[in-house]
């Protein structure tokens, strides 16, 4: 899909437009973060298919315990301490936790 660039529009504007990354936007149009952009130039949109949410949440439960919890979607123990900054494995009735969707692998960031 191709878009036509309108006075004051920016990278941004139309990223935000189109709900994708900016950096996609100006990888797939050879743009950089100070390029100009003018008005009537034509420029591709990515054609983003939804992606899944990389997490979903849960509210813990009475009677539950993050090795439960883990053990019901799947994932580990560890995983969602991480995801949720937790330093230790407890929990309580009412907090919500981020839980790791398992259709993506989940890395670690170093």
């Amino acid at each position: 899909m191709t878009y036509t660039v309108t006075p004051n529009d920016s990278i941004s504007s139309i990223a935000q437009k189109f709900q994708i990354p900016a950096s996609e936007l100006m990888s797939l149009n050879g743009l950089g973060p100070n390029s100009i952009l003018l008005p009537g130039m034509v420029i591709i949109i990515p054609n983003m298919n939804p992606r899944p949410p990389y997490y979903r949440f849960y509210t813990v439960r009475r009677g539950d315990n993050i090795w439960s919890i883990s053990q019901k979607f799947g994932v580990s123990v560890n995983e969602i301490m991480y995801i949720n900054h937790l330093t230790f494995p407890f929990v309580f009735p009412g907090q919500r936790l981020k839980i790791p969707n398992r259709f993506q692998p989940f890395s670690y960031p170093y």
